[in-house]
């Protein structure tokens, strides 16, 4: 194959700046505003098609973005493979189609498309064997990878090479798929032609050339052109002479048929009930996503550890976007001792199809500090990018508790501290209160000191004085403390509560009184009565129209 050949005319314009900052820009909007819609996404590719389908840059910079949030739909690999090879070279497309196996290694489709493309571009038959075989390595267990096999097939017969023929169609019997009985009576016939072979071997001499059989061939129309290669293949098998190797191989095929019949027969319910084998942003219903799991739930019984990791690899094309199958599939590797699998398996998760689901991320982490990958951990803390307040409260709490685990006390306390500043600099005070009165908590379950855990929230005070901070510290107090913290805990809300003093300037009569009835819940629960009529005293003179 010529690599490098071009295969367009060389005559297509240079597409015009002007075109591609239009689509940037486009795609940039469509990244910060909905990059996980899928309908988004289609309709800019087909408006890219339509307006420039012949600007490779905008082509490529649209696909390669579509691609790496949606990399397991092989239909969209193909098309761009398509437009490389149109507008570029063999190599070119030939490289799309090695990133799209890189990502989407256990799709069969992808495979069938490859090597059929394989077949057209290479010159070389060792070439488009060995992409078959490669492809086959992976998908060789999957049960539809018969499309594989057929295309593998038809790739041998169109070279006329009956001895890689016959190797295949006993490959084709070492495991079920939905043509194993079909490719069990392709099996047969072969040998029925190499018995005869045999046969006329012995009587006739190896030079005789089977006309029974090539008349045979004629109306099978399969194997036909069959004599030279077939006693070519007699010689290969094994050494042995034609008839030991021939016993030889038809007692192999047999036994690799009868034994991937019981197990065609095991898992037909299983492979009944998947309606969808390629991947898709819709939901699946319930009783597929049971299934998988009852599927996965019989391999791992069986003890087939390849096998097993096929079909989880099989599972996460349709079930991508569900985490509690990526987290199966690290947990069942792992305890097999499969950690490396496990890791890279949770990177893919990471980069592609769970990039934007912070519980998963949370298990990542929790992974990652359990196999004592403490720099991992941290790295997916610092990435997580959270976007809503209960995942961001999540993530820092945790992040802070993992570190405390590992003895970093002073760490912890610096992650608190720059969630804070972030979220003031936001000027979400829910969060800002949240963030003080878990730092708080934190503090008090580090140190076992409830006036540092204190320190924490009258700092929020002082800084963010809010009525969500201050009644928070009444709770802790109330919860972890009592009445010997009683006189601090006054001092600080009567600063809240007397007008004109630093906090109470910045929250509202309707606030200073909440706070106030907040406190004389507390005094009642752990004051004298004398503390008690004080704090009455105080709240009836700052709300009189309590007592009207």
């Amino acid at each position: 194959m010529e690599e490098d050949a071009v295969l367009c005319d060389g005559a297509r314009e240079e597409p015009p700046m002007a075109n591609l900052d239009f689509f940037e820009h486009k795609l940039q909007a469509l990244l910060e505003g909905t990059p996980s819609n899928f309908e988004d996404w289609t309709s800019l590719i087909r408006e890219v098609e339509k307006t420039s389908p012949n600007d490779i840059g905008v082509i490529s910079m649209v696909y390669d973005a579509f691609l790496s949030e949606f990399p397991l739909c092989y239909g969209y690999w193909k098309k761009y493979a398509i437009h490389k090879a149109r507008l570029c070279s063999h190599k070119e497309m030939v490289e799309v189609f090695e990133r799209a196996v890189l990502v989407a290694t256990y799709s069969v489709d992808l495979w069938v498309s490859y090597c059929s493309y394989a077949m057209l571009l290479y010159e070389d038959p060792a070439d488009i064997r060995r992409l078959f075989e490669r492809g086959l390595h992976f998908v060789g267990k999957n049960y539809l990878c018969h499309l594989l096999w057929d295309k593998y097939i038809e790739f041998e017969y169109s070279q006329k090479q009956w001895s890689y023929l016959a190797n295949i169609y006993i490959n084709t019997l070492r495991f079920p798929t939905k043509k194993l009985h079909s490719y069990h009576e392709r099996f047969k016939k072969l040998v029925a032609l190499l018995e005869e072979e045999v046969a006329n071997r012995n009587t006739k001499g190896p030079e005789k050339v089977l006309s029974s059989g090539e008349d045979k061939n004629e109306k099978d129309g399969e194997l036909a052109d069959k004599s030279t290669e077939i006693r070519d293949l007699m010689n290969r098998l094994e050494d042995l002479p034609g008839l030991d190797a021939l016993k030889k191989y038809i007692s192999a095929g047999e036994q690799l048929y009868k034994k991937s019949s019981q197990m065609d027969r095991d898992i037909s319910c299983f492979e009944a009930r998947i309606r969808r084998h390629y991947f898709h942003v819709k939901p699946l219903d319930e009783i597929q996503l049971q299934n998988w799991h009852q599927y996965l739930d019989f391999s791992e019984m069986q003890g087939d550890f390849d096998w097993t990791v096929k079909l989880y690899e099989r599972c996460l094309i349709p079930c991508a976007s569900y985490p509690e199958f990526w987290i199966r599939y690290v947990e069942f590797v792992d305890a097999r001792g499969g950690r490396e699998i496990a890791n890279y398996t949770l990177g893919r998760a990471l980069s592609f199809f769970l990039k934007r689901v912070p519980t998963f991320r949370m298990y990542c982490a929790m992974f990652k500090e359990q196999i004592g990958d403490f720099p991992g951990a941290r790295t997916l803390f610092l990435d997580s990018g959270a976007d809503r307040a209960s995942d961001l409260l999540a993530n820092v709490n945790r992040e802070a508790n993992m570190e405390k685990r590992m003895g970093n006390a002073e760490a912890a306390y610096k992650i608190y501290e720059k969630a804070i500043e972030m979220a003031k600099e936001k000027q979400s005070l829910q969060v800002i209160s949240a963030l003080y009165a878990n730092f708080a908590q934190f503090t008090f379950v580090a140190t076992g000191s409830i006036d540092a855990a204190s320190e924490v929230f009258w700092k929020g005070i002082r800084q963010s004085p809010c009525k969500t901070i201050i009644k928070g510290l009444i709770q802790f107090i109330g919860t972890q403390g009592g009445a010997e913290q009683l006189p601090k805990l006054d001092s600080i809300i009567a600063n809240a509560l007397t007008p004109g003093s630093d906090v109470s300037h910045v929250l509202s009569s309707d606030d200073r009184e909440d706070i106030s009835l907040s406190f004389l819940e507390f005094v009642d629960r752990f004051g004298s009565i004398q503390e008690i009529r004080k704090a009455w005293a105080r709240h009836t003179k700052l709300f009189p129209h309590v007592v009207r």
